[in-house]
């Protein structure tokens, strides 16, 4: 498979996989898993073997998602592409396997795991949160098993060379809190729509996760001229914030 192919087949599999946790054919994950730890994976050149190869080394990496948001950057398109990739083998319940261990540890290294407060974009924050949402140990203080040796995890600007461990807890726990720092003002979430926010909060249990999402059933991000394809996604998730909603107001009743 070429590396534009293995975005193609994360994002063809990602709805049967977000809906019913399936794929039709598991040698699918398996071209997916032989991306990993090729040249053109976000870090490869410094040392990361965790991370998938969605475009090649020599190319300009760009990505449009799902709801409609472009990448502004090729490291941001690299990153968002290995996210994509992580989250279609995580919701297909290979969380247990080593290769997707790795995955997601770098996916968190460069966002969750960074010191000075929030270095990755908020589209790719945003986008991470299903790694946290479909972690089933993410209340568990057991270590995210990631690799700090490639010379990419060295700069302390950036991390705390001197502390490394993190749990599945710990990285729940900054991406809520996150959630409601993004949900405060626009400018918190530039770049980012908040249906890209919202669907994966949904499947966080959390008083935090509750406040944030009250505030985006109230805001509206809808570009005029955002492509159909995003506009009918963005109505999709609307429609489970509505519901989610509803149900809430039900409760509280």
């Amino acid at each position: 498979m070429t590396q534009s192919d293995v975005l193609t087949l994360a994002l063809r599999l990602w709805p049967s996989v977000r809906d019913t946790g399936q794929v039709a054919d598991p040698a699918d994950l398996d071209r997916l898993l032989a991306a990993q730890g090729q040249p053109g994976a976000l870090g490869y050149d410094q040392g990361v073997r965790g991370t998938f190869a969605c475009f090649a080394p020599d190319e300009e990496a760009t990505l449009t998602m799902p709801t409609g948001e472009r990448a502004v950057s090729d490291g941001e398109a690299r990153l968002l592409g290995h996210l994509l990739v992580t989250r279609v083998l995580m919701g297909a319940g290979l969380h247990i396997d080593r290769r997707v261990q790795r995955a997601v540890g770098d996916a968190y290294a460069v966002t969750w795991c960074v010191r000075g407060g929030y270095r990755a974009s908020p589209l790719a924050l945003a986008t991470s949160l299903w790694l946290v949402a479909l972690d089933p140990l993410h209340r568990s203080d057991r270590p995210i098993p990631i690799d700090w040796s490639p010379d990419a995890y060295q700069d302390a600007s950036l991390w705390d060379l001197e502390y490394r461990l993190f749990s599945h807890y710990d990285i729940r726990e900054r991406a809520l809190d996150w959630a409601v720092y993004a949900s405060i003002a626009d400018s918190r979430r530039a770049g980012c729509s908040i249906w890209t926010i919202v669907e994966p909060l949904l499947r966080l249990d959390d008083d935090r996760s509750f406040q944030a999402l009250s505030v985006f059933a109230e805001a509206s991000d809808e570009e005029s001229d955002a492509p159909a394809s995003a506009v009918l996604e963005r109505g999709r998730i609307a429609a489970l914030l509505r519901a989610f909603a509803a149900q809430h107001r039900e409760r509280r009743a």
